[in-house]
């Protein structure tokens, strides 16, 4: 796998599950329109979309700056602040606009753990910021600093890389398994460590120049057609073992098929998939707010009465709209080396 290459599949597979965080978050406030075809959204959007966003975000930063941290040619400081920087000023406009919006309780707590982007996941495993699905990005910051020290205190060992990422991975098992309240060890926390070390994990596959790519699609093919078949079958709850590792194990899947697949690779390029993806991080964090601007014009234009599915169609144009403007303030498009950015 070429790392100075984009990542069609990677980006394409971003653009399907960006969507279905947003369905996952906006069905109640639609009445669950399109319930038919869309009710495996409406239930396992959420933990789809945030696990591949996690392993997609580990997948790209080892790919990216692996070498560069363990060469040290790029330090602790340069490399948290170019990841802070490219995600704060969205993050804190976003947050900024649904506090004025009169969303949630503006307490001074809630207020700095917001705007310091430690709300969740550092002090406090509940909280949730002003704009809520923008918790991920205070767990991400975490998974950063972590994959930085890992990368760190394997210089001089380099052997030390894969037992270290090995480990965060499992221990984010753990704390997803366990729930403890203790700072920087929270279930979220779990949930970040566990899918973006798999990632970390997965780029270390995909990176080796005598990686066995029918294999790898082999295996991976009939882990996902299997998956598939027993949620079919069970529901993901009734599954044998943990529904979260097994999103994980199912995840991991896709996005070696997103990678490898060349017919998988085709679908993804899809342009449509492709925008969605590349504006992935303005669609992302304009979501909540846009669903409250648009109940907001609903009661001052009569749209109450009308059908809950047109209601769910013009949301997603004043979506667009949102991530249309986001785009020209923030960039057009979202970086190839950072998850949801």
């Amino acid at each position: 796998m070429d790392c100075e290459k984009p990542f069609v599949g990677v980006n394409g597979l971003r653009g399907i599950f960006c969507l279905g965080i947003v369905i996952y978050h906006i069905n109640q406030s639609f009445e669950s329109a399109f319930s038919g075809c869309l009710a495996p959204i409406y239930k396992y959007g959420g933990y789809f979309g945030n696990y591949i966003f996690f392993m997609c975000s580990g997948l790209l930063i080892a790919c990216h700056y692996k070498r560069r941290i363990m060469q040290e040619s790029r330090g602790f400081c340069s490399f948290m602040a170019g990841r802070i920087l490219k995600l704060y000023p969205i993050y804190f406009w976003s947050n900024l606009f649904v506090m004025f919006l009169g969303s949630g309780n503006r307490t001074i707590k809630r207020t700095v753990g917001t705007f310091s982007m430690t709300a969740n996941g550092w002090f406090n495993g509940e909280s949730m910021p002003y704009n809520y699905p923008t918790w991920f990005i205070c767990v991400l910051i975490l998974c950063y600093l972590v994959y930085y020290l890992v990368s760190a205190a394997s210089r001089r060992h380099p052997n030390l890389y894969l037992p270290l990422c090995a480990i965060c991975m499992i221990w984010g098992m753990i704390l997803e398994k366990k729930a403890w309240e203790i700072p920087f060890q929270y279930r979220t926390c779990g949930e970040g460590y566990m899918n973006f070390f798999l990632g970390v994990l997965l780029a270390e596959l995909l990176m080796k120049e005598r990686a066995r790519k029918g294999m790898l699609l082999t295996v991976n093919g009939m882990i996902v057609c299997l998956a598939v078949a027993a949620a079919c079958r069970f529901g993901l709850e009734k599954i044998p073992g943990d529904m979260r590792w097994g999103i994980s194990i199912l995840c991991a899947g896709l996005i070696c098929m997103a990678v490898y697949g060349k017919w998988t690779v085709k679908i993804l390029a899809c342009p449509v998939l492709q925008r969605i993806g590349a504006h992935s991080r303005s669609i992302y964090f304009w979501h909540v707010p846009a669903v409250q601007v648009f109940f907001r014009i609903e009661e001052k234009s009569g749209l109450p009465a009308a059908d809950p599915r047109l209601k769910f169609v013009l949301y997603f144009l004043l979506l667009g709209l949102f991530a249309a403007a986001s785009d020209h303030f923030f960039g057009k498009k979202s970086s190839q080396e950072t998850s949801i950015c």
